[in-house]
């Protein structure tokens, strides 16, 4: 008895069912392997597979259940479930294919999935549909009746040896090849099915049989296959684990080695014997024969400095301190930042001198690698092997890479440190000589007779010396850290000085005030940085008691003297009018001129007088102003007229510029006449004989077309006044120095008095002067009174 049965066997009921089972155990072999390559790896990729073959087990067992029930053809059960014992294999050809062929799908493998189930479901559905309406109106066998085993079989084969032509044309050998005749043994499979079906007459007896053993080979074939692919998956995934193991461990040397050479970096504070370490550590990490470590040279840019050298090679040459570079042409290219690896069979002359340097004969692979940190670059390392080993290789160089930035960051530092102790005891030289200048200024401080005090911008007292406490009356201790508010509300001080003047002061401030019986001068100015920060207020204190005193006792004193000359003056000067005017008799020519004399005197000596008393009155704020109305072309006139005979004595030329209009103005006339007297008077003085003097005035119009200001000037092309002494004019007692002035006498006091009266008519004085060119006098008064005021008289100039 051969192996015809089989087939027979195999298209039974019985055989049906223990065909589905085998392949399901065939399958589940499969499916275990794959799913324990699964758990272990959680690759990605197998889940296609699990998917794949867990569907074909289910569909195999769920027909494997409903195989029984067809032994009764006419039972519903078999009816319902006939056209599914025939589809279950076009769907199992189609999950095996989209699962060996997920890589071909580029993403698309979920969308195709539910494509087959759908397509599959569809037909199922539609051959059910008909098989049921047949069987209600004869009895069939599936088997041998219907026209869907045809279908079903031609469905199946076309899955299959499409899926394998795809997979051949789409990846070309390896495991596709192999699926690919699996796939085409399950097609044949599939068409010996279809030349074995009743239908078409059978013309192949017992094709069904066959090719259902076609696929009870086929189906553990994918088992075989799956099991073959894991076990390369494995013995790849070993030999990467032992690259890994193996890189891991010259890794872990390496790392050893750096840790090593980082230890040393971190230890030791001499550079010299740190790199000397170093060099040791760096060797043994690059598996190098010669190691040397070359430095910059701090104060020389052209020669490098030998600071390590490690050799294994026994070689006794001394090692050069310093070596030029124009002679290290690949040094140099290396400071720029560039590593150079050389191999042993290069041929370049300019390594010839390195190779001198390091003390070996033979050329090898070299190393030339930058030590740089960030943009500087500090020097290079240089490794050397003999040329039996081979070319350093790229993790070498990453290694070298890597230790160069250590050993960097170590001289850095090393120069850092050096740099910073250098300083710190520059530092402390400069403090002691500091804290020297300091001892000496606080004792100068503490010396002054003046009192200082200082604040800072929030208006706290900073320092202060003795002389205020003996000045204030107060204690140190009772004014340092209190803000100025609280130190004037003291009640030695209440209401002497204002604190807004001094806490929010950005000008030079100066101003006197009494302290019980003293008399206190305070000169306070802001300190100002060149950004215009303040930080705070610096004040002088001056005890002026004594020189207060003194100055009064003085402006008494003038001011008895000066009404005391007034009387016989003026009875001299009424006499000697009365004398030269001839009421007595007729008087010889000297007696005239004699008595000339005493009335230019007298007159000199009434107008230094008046001018005395104007001092005093000024000085002590009692300007009277007398205002009437006044033609200043007439009072221009008068007082020319009355220096007639001093102008032609001195041989002068006078012009007057006035206005042909009369020019009516308010104002007191006696203090005019006194300006003007003043002015025309310094004229005369300080002009050379055969000069000319210019008295003028003129109105000054406004916005609305009406005098608003008039001025008047006294011009001379006299000596003139230096740019540096115009300022000090209007002191009292101030005179140029100049040949000029011993002849003219006089107190210094007439500027003085002028600009005191014309500030009281609310006005404005100034000077144009050129050295040996003259001067020029312009004063700027309102027209009506109360009119201008300062502010007014800026915009009107």
């Amino acid at each position: 008895m051969g192996f015809e049965f089989l087939p027979s066997l195999l298209t039974a009921v019985p055989g049906t069912v223990v065909y589905h089972l085998l392949v399901l155990l065939g399958l589940l072999s499969a499916a275990g392997i794959v799913l324990t390559e699964w758990r272990h790896t959680h690759n990605a990729e197998l889940k296609p597979y699990l998917i794949a073959l867990g569907g074909v087990m289910a569909i195999h067992l769920l027909a494997a259940v409903l195989a029984p029930f067809h032994v009764q053809t006419d039972a519903l059960m078999a009816i319902i479930s006939a056209p599914f014992l025939y589809a279950s294999e076009l769907l199992s050809i189609l999950l095996l294919v989209w699962a060996f062929g997920w890589p071909l799908w580029e993403g698309r493998g979920k969308t195709l999935l539910f494509g087959f189930l759908i397509g599959w479901g569809v037909l199922v559905l539609g051959a059910s549909l008909l098989w049921y309406r047949d069987a209600l109106y004869r009895p069939l066998t599936y088997n041998a009746h219907s026209w869907q085993v045809p279908l079903w079989y031609i469905l199946s084969a076309i899955a299959a040896l499409g899926g394998a032509l795809l997979l051949v044309r789409a990846r070309g050998k390896g495991i596709a090849v192999q699926t690919a005749l699996i796939l085409a043994l399950l097609g044949i499979g599939a068409l010996l099915g279809l030349l074995g079906s009743q239908v078409l007459g059978a013309p192949l007896p017992g094709g069904e049989g066959w090719g259902r053993l076609c696929a009870l080979i086929g189906y553990p074939l994918f088992a075989i296959l799956l099991y073959r692919s894991v076990l390369q998956d494995l013995a790849s995934y070993r030999q990467d684990l032992h690259d890994l193991s193996e890189e891991a461990l010259r890794q872990s040397q390496e790392l050893l080695f750096l840790i090593e050479a980082t230890r040393s970096i971190g230890e030791l504070l001499d550079l010299r014997g740190m790199l000397e370490q170093v060099a040791d550590s760096v060797a043994m990490a690059l598996r190098a024969d010669v190691v040397a470590i070359l430095l910059t040279d701090e104060n020389n840019p052209d020669i490098l400095q030998v600071a390590a050298m490690y050799r294994t090679l026994g070689v006794k040459k001394p090692t050069p301190k310093q070596i030029p570079l124009k002679d290290y042409p690949n040094l140099r290219f290396a400071l720029r930042k560039q590593s150079l690896v050389f191999g042993p069979e290069e041929e370049i002359v300019q390594l010839r001198t390195l190779f001198e340097l390091l003390g070996v004969t033979e050329k090898g692979p070299l190393l030339l690698q930058p030590l740089a940190r960030q943009e500087r670059v500090m020097g290079v390392l240089v490794a050397y092997n003999m040329p039996t080993k081979p070319q350093f290789t790229p993790e070498q160089e990453s290694l070298a890479t890597t230790i160069s930035v250590q050993i960097a960051g170590a001289v850095e530092n090393s120069r850092l440190y050096a740099a910073v102790t250098a300083q710190a005891q520059e530092l402390s030289r400069l403090l002691k000589v500091r804290e020297a200048e300091l001892r000496r200024e606080e004792a100068i401080l503490e010396s002054m007779a003046e009192g200082i005090l200082v604040t800072d911008a929030q208006g706290c007292f900073i320092v202060l010396n003795q002389a205020v406490e003996r000045i204030l009356g107060v204690r140190r201790e009772e004014v340092l850290g209190k803000s100025v508010k609280e130190v004037l509300s003291m009640p030695a001080l209440q209401g002497e000085l204002d604190p807004e003047s001094l806490i929010n002061l950005r000008q030079p401030f100066e101003a006197t005030f009494n302290l019980g019986e003293q008399r206190i001068r305070i000169s306070a100015a802001p300190v100002l940085l060149k950004n215009v920060e303040r930080l705070g207020t610096v004040a002088v204190l001056q005890d002026i008691t004594r020189e207060y005193l003194a100055e009064q006792s003085k402006h008494e004193f003038v001011d008895s003297i000066s009404h005391e000359l007034r009387t016989p003056l003026t009875a001299i000067k009424g006499y000697t009018e009365v004398l030269l005017s001839g009421m007595v008799g007729e008087l010889p020519p000297t007696f005239e001129q004699f008595l000339g004399v005493v009335r230019e005197n007298t007159q000199r000596m009434i107008s230094l007088t008046d001018n005395l008393i104007s001092v005093a009155e000024i000085e002590k704020g009692r300007v009277g102003l007398h205002y009437q109305n006044v033609d200043m072309a007439v009072l221009v006139r008068e007082l020319v007229t009355r220096y007639r005979e001093r102008i032609e004595e001195r041989m002068l030329t006078v012009d007057l510029d006035l206005p042909t209009e009369p020019l009516l103005v308010e104002a007191d006339p006696n203090r005019l006449r006194l300006i003007l007297d003043n002015l025309l008077s310094n004229a005369i003085k300080f002009t050379y004989p055969d000069g000319r003097i210019t008295v003028g005035c003129r109105p000054i119009y406004g916005t609305l077309g009406q005098p608003t200001y008039f001025s008047i000037w006294v011009s001379d092309t006299g000596i003139g006044i230096p740019l540096e002494e115009q300022a000090a004019i209007w002191q009292r007692f101030y005179r140029v120095e100049s040949p000029l002035s011993l002849e003219a006498g006089g107190l210094g006091i007439g500027l003085t008095i002028t600009k005191a009266l014309v500030e009281a008519h609310a006005g404005r004085v100034w000077v144009d002067s050129t050295p040996g060119r003259g001067s020029t006098f312009t004063v700027l008064l309102p027209i009506k009174r109360g009119q201008g005021v300062a502010e007014d008289l800026e915009v009107a100039v």
